[in-house]
């Protein structure tokens, strides 16, 4: 009796661990549905790779956060998704890729106050992602205001997430 409890208990465990694994998707090649480049101009129609429809470029980017650190998984680990920086500290940007086809181009473009475009920059979704992300860069140099960065996959804005830089100590602390 206790033999047959013990092997049960395995056998769970180790389906349980099976389906886990299977429900843990990542980005699989399929050259036929890469989104091989990114536009910021809406183009009418969906016959172009560049041109999909706002529901299918939403569906491929998932939970888009803007924090201070990146986990090993490429994702902001919980409780390091902010709103305000200080000037010269890391931000990051990542989201949800199992969705996208591999070898998609995805495109953040960051802006500063006065609607002021501070940089861009384009990563493709690599075969087996699960999470993508990108980082401000050097940061210093930023004054204190609203800011935003905008997620761009084909001709689709997919999101745009707010953010602060404020002074010294005037971050919110948890």
């Amino acid at each position: 009796m206790k033999r047959l409890l013990i092997v049960t208990l395995v056998a769970a465990t180790a389906g349980g661990w099976a389906c886990q694994k299977a429900n843990q998707q990542t980005a699989q090649t399929n050259p036929a549905e890469a989104t091989p480049r990114v536009t910021e101009t809406e183009q009418p129609g969906t016959t172009r790779p560049t041109d999909l429809s706002p529901i299918k470029a939403e569906a491929r980017i998932d939970d888009v956060a803007v924090g201070s650190a990146v986990g090993p998984d490429g994702a902001i680990p919980a409780g390091n998704t902010v709103d305000d920086f200080e000037p010269g500290k890391p931000i990051y940007v990542a989201m949800e890729v199992a969705d996208t086809p591999a070898d998609s181009a995805v495109k953040v473009v960051w802006f500063g106050p006065n609607e002021t475009r501070i940089a861009e920059e384009v990563k493709r979704v690599a075969s087996g992602s699960q999470f993508l992300n990108f980082s401000a860069g050097n940061t210093s140099t930023w004054s204190k205001g609203d800011y935003r960065v905008e997620v761009w996959l084909g001709d689709e804005k997919v999101a745009s997430e707010q953010f602060n830089v404020v002074g010294p100590g005037e971050t919110a602390r948890g």
